[in-house]
């Protein structure tokens, strides 16, 4: 079998290898593998085990490490090297899915090939088993995940309706793949995710959200948006469906969600954009984020005063918006530069950057409560249109002259 140099980090390679001298199956699995073979450097190693989760800790800790019990219902404790945690997971069946998400039960084994074997997809059910040298690789790839990954395809381990129906999530992961890695789906696959889809009914929309958004942040999003259209997914993803104006040009914006999810709800009627906020379970900060960028207005004028305002009115999100308005075809681009221009030289566009507070205004004789808002609120128009009136003796000045013209008979 053909060796190979996976770049896998020495303290990671070093576990590996003391597993090997104990006589214990070690084996890098999935994304990593995928990855590595890819030319991609994987961010996370996860290690399929032989030994029973106890064993597992047993061993390691014998072997000067320390060990994290997270998910030892599973079979899966941490161990922590130099090079960062390694998730080491027991071999596993799976027992049936009757909540079509959860197997009904877990049973270890010490075989790797039914491990391997209830993967969802064929480029993710490849494993990595260290060689005596103790530097080099040979891949165990039992399902051709090599060849789906030369051609560029997403096909599931053995039947697709029957991994599908496993865990329903599986047809949005199908979906994320083939954007994220840029492949294609194979056919059979293809019609199992449009037959399957209605179990995702039965999935948390947590789980539906995170999907989701890694299908926007992909390199492929509008591709991403068109297959969940297309195999009939998008009504468990997005209740309300995406705005009639389409996806514009998503690919265009930054991968993030936010932005893009805004750019799919561009101009939705208002309750129907909240209604897929809510359905997303998001924090308040991105469903805000979401709901003004989608939403936004375009000032029609361009000028220095229009940015500031617009600054004025979204905060940190006047860019962003400028940049969702020209994936739809609006022409921001010099708007962007003066947005740009204004948070770099720091103008004041709130209350909060006013050189002047309520507390001063008081001592001044303006009366405490609603009058001193007024006040601020005249004095920030005042700085929006001219930026260096914004010290405390120019404000004062403008302050005591409306102090005055008040208290005229």
């Amino acid at each position: 079998m053909k060796h190979f140099i996976l770049p896998c980090p020495p303290a990671v390679k070093a576990l590996l290898f003391r597993f090997k001298e104990a006589g214990i199956g070690a084996y890098p699995v999935g994304g990593c593998v995928r990855d590595a073979l890819m030319g991609i450097t994987p961010h996370d190693w996860d290690v399929a085990v032989t030994t029973i989760p106890e064993e597992t800790m047993s061993l390691c800790k014998t072997l000067g490490y320390r060990v994290i019990p997270t998910g030892i219902a599973h079979g899966t404790v941490t161990v922590l090297t130099d090079d960062g945690p390694v998730e080491c997971t027991t071999c596993r069946t799976e027992g049936g899915y009757s909540d079509g998400r959860h197997p009904d039960g877990v049973s270890f084994t010490r075989n790797l090939t039914d491990d391997l074997s209830r993967r969802d997809f064929t480029v993710n059910a490849m494993a990595a088993e260290l060689n005596k040298d103790g530097q080099t690789f040979t891949v165990i790839d039992l399902f051709s995940g090599q060849a789906d990954l030369k051609n560029k395809l997403i096909r599931c381990v053995g039947d697709p309706h029957t991994r599908l129906t496993e865990d329903a999530l599986r047809v949005l992961r199908g979906v994320r793949f083939a954007v994220k890695l840029g492949f294609n789906i194979h056919p059979d696959t293809l019609a199992a995710l449009r037959d399957c889809g209605h179990g995702l009914s039965r999935i948390s929309r947590e789980r539906i959200s995170v999907e989701f958004q890694k299908i926007l942040e992909s390199p492929s999003p509008a591709r991403g948006a068109k297959l969940l259209s297309e195999l009939g997914l998008m009504p468990h993803v997005l209740p309300e469906g995406i705005s009639p104006h389409g996806t514009g040009n998503l690919r265009s914006l930054p991968p993030d969600f936010a932005l893009r999810c805004a750019c799919l709800l561009w101009q939705m009627p208002l309750d129907q954009l909240n209604e897929n906020i809510r359905s997303l379970k998001l924090s308040n900060e991105i469903s805000h984020a979401i709901r003004a960028l989608s939403q936004g207005q375009i000032p029609p004028d361009i000028s220095p005063l229009s940015a500031r305002r617009l600054r004025k009115e979204y905060g940190t999100l006047a860019l962003p918006l400028l940049l969702v308005a020209a994936a739809h075809g609006a022409e921001t681009s010099a708007l962007q530069e003066l947005v740009a221009s204004s948070e770099s030289a720091e103008d004041c566009v709130c209350l909060s950057d006013l050189a002047i507070d309520g507390k001063t205004l008081m001592s001044l004789g303006v009366p405490k409560g609603r009058a001193v808002g007024e006040m601020l609120s005249a004095l920030l128009e005042i700085v929006l249109s001219n930026p260096v009136k914004n010290t405390k003796e120019q404000l004062i000045k403008e302050a005591q002259k409306r102090i005055s013209y008040n208290r005229k008979p």
